[in-house]
Parts: structure tokens; C-alpha cells; sequence
């Protein structure tokens, strides 16, 4: 079993790990009919073409990323030492502050190329989570919502600039070596191969799609099946057998160095972290170099997010 400083250690890395695919992304600081809600005292850190984000904003986005798990391991009986050095450990603080940057540059990449929420899928999301009833269940919809689509807008960036040599193919899965030639001699003589998935496929999932497996990137499929789909010639009826049986697989393309269609397709990938740090990560540094070099970007000279305190809870934070 793991013990309290083990579990301590996962619960700051689980929230590292969410931040770095994008599956914990929450948009940018806060405001309110586009006015700062911090202090206005507090200092600016950070200026994105006509606005600016304060230390305050900054502390607000810790207490939201963060914030609760803090509070769980001041609950489990960790010390406030023992929590700042697990943060350290982690890089938490600098983890977050790259991430409202990110936020910023690929918010603003998807105003100026038309990338916008889809309002059903907001719906979806944000409506089940809600009764009817008050204002103050209303106010907190509406913010949801915001938050969603914003976090919508990021993903379809991400998808849209990570990239994978991907394969679009349709297979017949049958029992043997006797089906699988059953089915080729059948397809040479001139059978439509949808149906003949619909009618003879044992893998249900495709087999109600006509066989259609869709863009699929490497390392998405058993090494035999994936090894044909990716040498196979187009259009062109193949066997191959792997662990699961005997395929007739048809590859309808190939592309090298394809976009996702979505940030469903590449959360999904097994590959997934690799190809967002080989070609998105890229992507996303050029952007924020270009921003940095036009001025349009500017961190406070200086400022170090590891000095930010954590957001510890107001009483039992300490022991």
C-alpha cells in the first residue's frame, strides 16, 4: 500500500500530469465584462497585447488549480514544509504560470483563425451539472459555460497543431484463414466491402460502420495490422492476421504528419503525450517566441512563480 508522503507526492504529480496534456485547462485570469476583478494595486506580471494580469489573478489561479488538493494533504496531517517541498518537487507553481501563458497565446491564435466553441457540446457538458432554479445557480451556469468554451477552444488548438503519421483504413475481422479468403475472392468478384463487414465482421464496433476505422495515427493498433495498413497499396483489398484473428483490411490513405481531427482523437491516442511534446510543443514555443520578440507578450522582469506562496487553507493550514 502507499503511505501518506506517497500518496502526497501522486496528488501534486496527478495535477502536473493534468495540466501538461491540457485535460485540466481552465482558460485564462479572471474578469468580469472584460474588467480585472484583482486589487488594482496588485502588481502587473504579466501584459498580452491590451491586458494585464497581476499577481493576484495569479493567486487566484493557483487557489482554483490547486487549491483543493493543498487543502487534502493539510488534511492528511502534511506540514506546510512538507508541502512546499512536494510543490518544489513537482514545479508545480512554474507548471501553472506556464500554462495561463499558454492559455493566453492559444486563446488569442483561435480569435485570430475563427476556432470558436461548439454551443451543443458546451451545452452537454455544463447542463447536467445544473437544476433549474435562482439566480445564483443561474450566475454560476453562465460561468461555467464560459469556462467550458474557453477550455473547448483550447483543446481543438492543441488538436489542430499536434500532428502524427496517420492511416485511414476499414477491415473485416473474420475467424480463419478460409473466411478471410472467402471474403477476398468474394471482393474480387466484385462484393461492396461495407456490406460485406455489416454482414461478416466479428468486430461489431466497425463492422455497423461498414468496417471503417477512420484516421488512426501509429501505435494505435497490434503491430501486425498496424505493419500492412501502414505498407499496404491503397485501395487494395489485404489479409493479415494478428492476435484477434484474420483481417481483410483496405487502407483508403495515408498521411504523414496529419493534424487531429480532435482533442478526443489525441486524448484517446496511445500515444498521445508523445505526440503532443514532439509536435505540438514545438508549435507552441515558436508562437510564444514570436509573441515574446513583437513585445505583444511581457513577464515582469524578474518574477519568479516558485516565490508565489501556496495556497494554503485559511485555518489548519499548519501544525
Amino acid at each position: 500500500m502507499m503511505n501518506a508522503s506517497g500518496r502526497s507526492i501522486a496528488t501534486l504529480r496527478r495535477l502536473c500530469v493534468a495540466l501538461l496534456l491540457a485535460l485540466a485547462l481552465a482558460g485564462c485570469a479572471s474578469t468580469q465584462n472584460g474588467q480585472q476583478l484583482a486589487p488594482p494595486d496588485s502588481p502587473v506580471i504579466v501584459r498580452f497585447g491590451g491586458q494585464t494580469y497581476t499577481l493576484a489573478d495569479f493567486e487566484q489561479r493557483l487557489q482554483r488549480d490547486i487549491g483543493p488538493g493543498v487543502a487534502d494533504l493539510v488534511a492528511q496531517g502534511q506540514t506546510r514544509e512538507q508541502i512546499e517541498q512536494l510543490a518544489n518537487e513537482a514545479n508545480v507553481r512554474a507548471t501553472i504560470f506556464d500554462r495561463l501563458i499558454q492559455d493566453l497565446l492559444l486563446l488569442d491564435y483561435a480569435r485570430r483563425n475563427g476556432i470558436g466553441a461548439d454551443p451543443s457540446a458546451v451545452d452537454a457538458a455544463v447542463l447536467p451539472m445544473f437544476s433549474p432554479g435562482g439566480d445564483g445557480p443561474l450566475l454560476a451556469m453562465t460561468v461555467r459555460r464560459e469556462q467550458v468554451a474557453r477550455e473547448q477552444v483550447v483543446f481543438e488548438v492543441i488538436a489542430r497543431n499536434t500532428r502524427a503519421d496517420m492511416v485511414n483504413v476499414r477491415h473485416i475481422l473474420v475467424a480463419d484463414e478460409s473466411a478471410v479468403n472467402q471474403v477476398l475472392a468474394d471482393l474480387a468478384a466484385g462484393a461492396d466491402f461495407a456490406a460485406l463487414a455489416r454482414e461478416r465482421s466479428q468486430d461489431t464496433g466497425s463492422a455497423a460502420k461498414g468496417g471503417e476505422l477512420g484516421w488512426s495515427p501509429r501505435g494505435q493498433f497490434v503491430p501486425e495490422f498496424e505493419e500492412t495498413a501502414f505498407s499496404a497499396p491503397l485501395n487494395t483489398p489485404t489479409s493479415v492476421q494478428s492476435q484477434f484473428g484474420w483481417h481483410v483490411l483496405e487502407v483508403l490513405g495515408r498521411e504523414a504528419n496529419r493534424p487531429f481531427d480532435s482533442f478526443e482523437q489525441l486524448r484517446s491516442s496511445s500515444n498521445a503525450q508523445a505526440f503532443y511534446e514532439q509536435t505540438f510543443m514545438p508549435w507552441y514555443e515558436e508562437l510564444r517566441r514570436q509573441a515574446e520578440n513583437s513585445g505583444m507578450l511581457e513577464i515582469a522582469p524578474g518574477f519568479d512563480p516558485n516565490s508565489v506562496p501556496l495556497p494554503f487553507p485559511a485555518e489548519g493550514g499548519a501544525r
